[in-house]
């Protein structure tokens, strides 16, 4: 075991001096992480499970477990670019700093950060119970609305789940997450709707008025250019 993480540790020296890609950002947070023997350990599992490109869940526990460790988070936050398996991580979705995010690492990101994790924690408390049979009071559509206004939250809107064994993330967005969201959604488009139909209605009524202006302005002209044309024959007559 130990002869292998150094044989990995070697290769991803190796890679870093072959390209000339890496961002400093990437490098310092990754050399952080091998500085520290739990980060590094994490590390290693990481880029040895993500290189199949099919999000495997191996992959994407390596991912949330990493994320778990303060240097892990580091790394993870930057562009990734100095990470062997790096295209793995975008095409599954495991990157933090890019939407969509796979829904549990957004919910590790939601909980690593205070405003966050102290709304959504509100949240889960009140009506994780109730939204698992697809009910959602008022209280927990604005209790969820406040978790997804923070910065960390808004990845919980679009956030994604593998089609690998992940029963976990899908009940996190198809139940939790979608009872909720879906009422909130059908509460406010009728609404909204009604706005939009009113201000249809405001600029539809507003056009045909100045239609109307336009068309009685035109014919007040034509009137009076009328009547001059009549008044100076006469005077030409009469002369």
């Amino acid at each position: 075991m130990m002869q292998q993480l150094i044989l990995l540790l070697f290769t991803i020296k190796l890679a870093k001096l072959q390209s000339p890609n890496y961002s400093a950002e990437c490098q310092q947070a990754n050399a952080a992480c091998e500085e520290n023997t739990d980060c590094v350990h994490r590390l290693a599992v990481l880029q040895s499970t993500c290189v199949t490109n099919t999000c495997q869940p191996q992959c994407r526990n390596a991912v949330l477990n990493l994320y778990q460790n303060r240097l892990g988070r580091s790394l993870l936050r930057t562009d990734i670019s100095c990470i062997p398996g790096r295209y793995e991580l975008e095409l599954c979705n495991l990157v933090p700093k890019k939407l969509p995010i796979y829904c549990n690492l957004a919910k590790l990101a939601c909980e690593a950060d205070l405003m966050c994790s102290s709304r959504y924690g509100i949240f889960t408390s009140e009506c994780e119970t109730e939204a698992s049979h697809g009910d959602c009071s008022v209280r927990c559509r604005e209790l969820l609305n406040d978790t997804l206004k923070t910065q960390q939250g808004v990845a919980f809107i679009d956030c994604t789940c593998t089609d690998k064994d992940d029963k976990l993330c899908q009940h996190l967005r198809d139940v939790t997450l979608k009872s909720c969201m879906m009422n909130l959604h059908t509460t406010m488009a009728p609404l909204e709707n009604n706005f939009i139909f009113k201000d249809v209605t405001t600029i539809e009524s507003n056009t045909i008025k100045d239609q109307d202006d336009d068309t009685d302005s035109g014919r007040i002209a034509a009137s009076s250019q009328f009547l001059l044309i009549v008044l100076l024959c006469t005077l030409l007559i009469f002369r």
